[in-house]
């Protein structure tokens, strides 16, 4: 008997890539809420300016314009309603909502600076999280 009969050989096919890993952690989270709310900081800011809402999204290897996604609406009376979003879900702010009421345009970029520096500090974590498995 060989030694090679003491092995059990198949005619099975190891792919040579590896797949890729999805980084699922909570500085992943942040940082791609982070993101998002800075866009939505930029979108904000063009509105207070008068210009119109386009972003440039890069698609292959040419930039295109793309219609974004508000987080906002504005009230009859001039209140602003706006939502955090992650993977197009609200996140529930503290256990007391998902919608945050601003008193203008001019300072929805500031209210924004504001969740940017509490998913900073981890105060989103949790609401993150769950959005996050809502989503799957």
């Amino acid at each position: 008997m060989s030694q090679l009969d003491k092995l059990k050989i198949s005619r099975r096919i190891i792919p040579s890539i590896r797949p890729r890993r999805r980084k699922d952690t909570p500085e992943y989270r942040r940082n791609k809420l982070i993101s998002n709310i800075e866009e939505q900081i930029e979108l904000a800011e063009l509105a207070i300016e008068g210009k119109p809402l386009e972003l440039m999204r890069k698609r292959g290897h040419s930039e295109l314009p793309v219609r974004p996604r508000l987080w906002w609406q504005s009230d009859s009376d001039g209140t602003i309603l706006t939502q955090i979003r992650y993977n197009k879900i609200a996140i529930n702010l503290a256990g007391r909502g998902t919608t945050i009421e601003v008193d203008g345009l001019k300072r929805l970029p500031s209210t924004f600076r504001t969740v940017v520096k509490a998913v900073k500090a981890g105060e989103l974590d949790k609401a993150i999280l769950s959005a996050a498995r809502r989503s799957i």
